[in-house]
């Protein structure tokens, strides 16, 4: 029994032990069967003379140390330091430790590289309080650590997240080396305190150090990650041009996605180009940057043209290559691609991960095939592959948007069952599945469920709250909602439900909707005067409510006095601005100038939809220009817009009303030709 765990690769203390005291046992028996008393180890010193290069395994190891503890006269330490370098090399940190113990119970004196060995290990074990103990003790002896030494030291505390205390061992340090700065530079970059690393840097070659590759790696990846890729780009041009060290493809590729990451495209592009002309080719992380980032914006043709140079070059996608792809897939509603690849992802020997399960049920949720997103969603679980947070959200939301609230409310009390907290997200979500069927009382009473389970309101929940409060009727809880937002700003207590939450645009936008909804005008236009006072600047949704506030009250000079005001500040009318004003001049009987601003969208490149042209053809109609209406019936259908039954209805009855049978007929065959099916009713 005792000789199995000898050989295990378990690292418990008890283990060690039990290694220790079957080894002794082994070694006291050999001591007894020894006739003329003395020490057995005469054959074993070979292996010592030799280099230890006969110690073929564990058990080799342990035997050679428990001879070496025998033998008299004991060897030297820096024997008992060769035999601890080669269990080191056998990746067995706690054997290392439990080795040393019995040497300090021997009372075998160490030295400084013995006390390196040990830190080494200690900190390899996670014992941190123990390295640093040891180095106490190591000073104590009359000691001095060596570079070594505090270097072992510093990774052990960096790694822990202890990169202050780090400094302080380093201010200690007569003379850092390369792989001191470069330690502390990467911990300090993996806090976030990039300018810190970087005077470091500038101290280092002050000192007359030399950064390496390592060096400049470190930095860039640290500039890149806090978003400061300006600077991270300047650092590889003074590493090529004053340092004359030609950086790598890890530098390039946290270039490459900062820059992505700001949006820099073309830069991103031109770097990537760049790297190859200077015989730096792109491994599979800079390829994922890369076709991730022609994914978010739309370039299909380029993420797909990379994809296939991966595979000529050998370079095989991986589990992130396939899962942004098909993530950007279904982002953009080209499920068929997606699901194409992810059916090339087993054959390739690709397992599906996560991200990839959950871009699939987006799909299907997007698609409205709710079954096979709960296929999938289960599937994941028995492919070892957990479903997260972010994979509960989105079915929810599948559910929500079919308006299967019941089974969205049960998956999200299925959550604690599987140690998953719901979030902040998934909670707006149901509550806005709830506003949208009209279930207002249990979509507050879930946003009260939400704050006593700890998860906090944001203003999407707000806003999802007032909205559905307007949508149903009930402006006025609506608007004393909003006063509660405004006051737990001003007066910050706890206790309120939406304490510290603001209004936004959003808010001011969701109110005076439904305030212009309900003929309250003047309200309207008072929350409209406040948004500057509260330092909000109004948008083009703003601006589209409070022109078809204006309109409703025949006020149409000040409403296009209004929409021509907002190219002033900067807002562009979009397609329900001017469907808005549209609306507001065919209903005042002005339909010339809502044939202009018609053509107005035109020349600014807005396209016109369904409600454009069927309230263009109602005004048209109403003011009895049958040939007006059908002129702009024509336009509609040759742009590809349709219409629906009953604008086609109407225009027939108009034609055939003023007798112009002839162009009544010539207007059916031309909805035949173009597949409009018309249904006229009973």
């Amino acid at each position: 029994m005792l000789a199995r765990v000898c050989r295990s690769g378990s690292s418990s203390p008890a283990v060690s032990a039990a290694r220790m005291f079957c080894t002794g046992s082994i070694r006291h028996a050999l001591a007894e069967e020894s006739s003329d008393g003395e020490s057995g180890f005469g054959g074993e010193s070979l292996k010592l003379q030799s280099g230890f290069h006969e110690i073929k395994g564990l058990d080799d190891a342990i035997d050679l140390f428990s001879d070496m503890l025998r033998s008299r006269p004991l060897p030297s330490v820096i024997d008992f330091n060769k035999l601890m370098g080669v269990v080191v090399r056998m990746e067995r940190p706690d054997l290392v430790i439990s080795l040393y113990q019995k040497m300090e119970r021997k009372q075998i004196r160490c030295d400084i590289y013995s006390f390196n060995i040990l830190i080494k290990c200690v900190c390899s074990c996670s014992k941190l309080p123990f390295a640093l103990s040891t180095f106490g003790k190591l000073t104590k002896l009359g000691l001095h650590p060596d570079v070594v030494t505090f270097n072992t030291l510093l990774h052990g505390l960096c790694v822990e997240d202890r990169v202050s205390e780090a400094l302080d061992f380093f201010h200690q340090m007569r003379r850092p080396d390369v792989i001191t700065f470069n330690t502390l530079m990467n911990g300090l970059c993996c806090e976030g305190r990039v300018v810190e690393a970087v005077a470091l840097l500038d101290q280092m070659v002050e000192n007359g150090l030399q950064p390496t590759q390592i060096t400049y790696g470190t930095i860039v990846d640290g500039m890149c990650k806090i978003g400061d890729t300006v600077s991270a780009l300047d650092l590889l041009r003074k590493m090529e041009e004053i340092s004359h060290i030609k950086p790598n493809v890890v530098i390039y590729s946290a270039i490459i996605d900062g820059l992505w990451k700001d949006g820099r495209h073309s830069d991103a592009h031109n770097l990537f180009t760049e790297m190859q002309e200077k015989g730096i080719f792109p491994d599979i992380i800079t390829y994922n940057c890369m076709i991730d980032g022609f994914c978010s914006y739309g370039r299909w043709i380029d993420a797909e043209q990379l994809l296939q140079e991966m595979l000529v070059r050998k370079i095989n996608p991986n589990v992130v290559t396939y899962s942004a792809l098909i993530n950007a897939y279904v982002k953009e509603g080209k499920f068929f691609e997606a699901a194409e690849l992810y059916d090339e992802m087993l054959p390739r020997g690709i397992i599906p991960n996560t991200i990839t399960y959950n871009s699939m049920i987006d799909g299907f949720c997007k698609q409205d095939r709710l079954d096979a997103a709960e296929d999938m969603f289960y599937l994941m679980a028995t492919k070892g592959c957990s479903p997260d947070v972010f994979t509960f959200t989105t079915l929810i939301d599948g559910y929500c948007g079919a308006k299967r609230i019941d089974d969205g409310m049960e998956l999200l009390h299925e959550m604690p069952e599987t140690g998953l907290v719901a979030n902040t997200v998934t909670y707006n979500t149901l509550i806005h599945g709830l506003c949208l069927v009209g279930d207002l009382n249990s979509a507050q009473d879930l946003s009260q469920q939400m704050i006593s389970s700890g998860v906090c309101p944001d203003i999407v929940t707000c806003n999802t709250l007032l909205d559905g409060l307007c949508d149903n009727g009930k402006l006025k809880d609506a608007l004393e909602m909003f006063k509660a937002m405004q006051k737990s700003k001003m007066d910050i207590d706890a206790s309120r439900p939406f304490n510290g939450v603001e209004p936004d645009v959003q808010t001011y936008n969701i109110l005076i909707s439904g305030l212009i909804n309900e003929g309250k005008f003047l309200e309207a236009e008072e929350l409209y005067e406040e948004m500057p006072l509260r330092g909000i600047v109004p948008n083009t949704i703003t601006y589209s409510s409070m022109i078809d506030g204006l309109c409703k009250q025949s006020r149409l000079d000040e409403a296009t006095q209004m929409f021509d005001s907002m190219g002033s500040k900067s807002f562009s009318p979009n397609v329900v601005t001017f469907n808005t004003l549209i609306n507001g001049y065919c209903k005042a009987g002005r339909v010339d100038d809502g044939l202009e601003l018609f053509c107005e969208m035109g020349r600014r490149g807005i396209v016109a939809d369904a409600i454009t042209y069927i309230t263009l053809i109602h005004g048209f109609r109403k003011v009895g220009n049958i040939n007006g209406a059908l002129d702009i019936f024509q336009e509609m259908i040759s742009s590809g817009v349709y219409p629906d039954t009953i604008t086609i209805r109407n225009m027939l009855t108009g034609l055939w009303s003023k007798e112009e049978l002839k162009r009544a007929l010539a207007m059916l065959e031309e909805l035949q030709m173009s597949r409009i099916i018309i249904w006229w009713g009973e």
